[in-house]
């Protein structure tokens, strides 16, 4: 792309592009027409939770009332922000799938049982997601007479060795 100066120039005849007074007053012009430009390409981009700034970010928590927490990364806070926009004010196991799948990618099965929704999530040890968080949003979905039991298993793989010997012991007989 080329610089707004530079843009500027084109749009003026060839005998005004040689004067030194015409290119001092488009570069003066094409530097706030730059800082227009990257507003608006902001504004633009703060309409969409996934592009938005820290800016938009934060007083998007602040309208959903969502606690600050330092911990967390604004990834972390983009994703906790768009998990409020799953459901569209139904929430069933589907939803609930949905609303993890924000959070991490890992497989969940959800069943309803004696007025409690029960949530498992198996997940890798590698996989780091904010609990807290989508515990959060889930109560914030779910109805108040229900109760909600999440449950995330953590596999891992590793191996062990166990050996016979544990030390070998010589006796030697010095004489003096």
């Amino acid at each position: 792309m080329l610089a707004k100066f530079d843009e500027l120039k084109t749009y003026l005849p060839e005998f005004y592009q040689q004067l030194q007074e015409a290119a001092a007053y488009l570069a003066a012009l094409g530097v706030q027409m730059d800082g227009v430009h990257e507003d608006t390409m902001q504004a633009r981009d703060n309409n969409f939770v996934f592009l938005a700034g820290a800016d938009a970010v934060t007083r998007l928590e602040k309208f959903m009332q969502i606690p600050f927490d330092p911990a967390r990364t604004l990834e972390d806070r983009k994703r906790l922000i768009a998990s409020f926009f799953v459901g569209n004010n139904r929430i069933g196991a589907t939803e609930i799938k949905e609303l993890i799948k924000v959070f991490t990618p890992s497989p969940t099965d959800v069943t309803f049982a004696a007025s409690t929704i029960n949530v498992r999530v198996t997940r890798d040890i590698e996989d780091t997601f904010i609990l807290g968080d989508f515990y959060f949003i889930l109560l914030k979905k779910i109805p108040a007479h229900l109760d909600l039991v999440i449950t995330v298993l953590s596999t891992f793989e590793t191996s062990f060795y166990v050996g016979g010997a544990m030390t070998q012991y010589k006796e030697e007989v010095i004489d003096a």
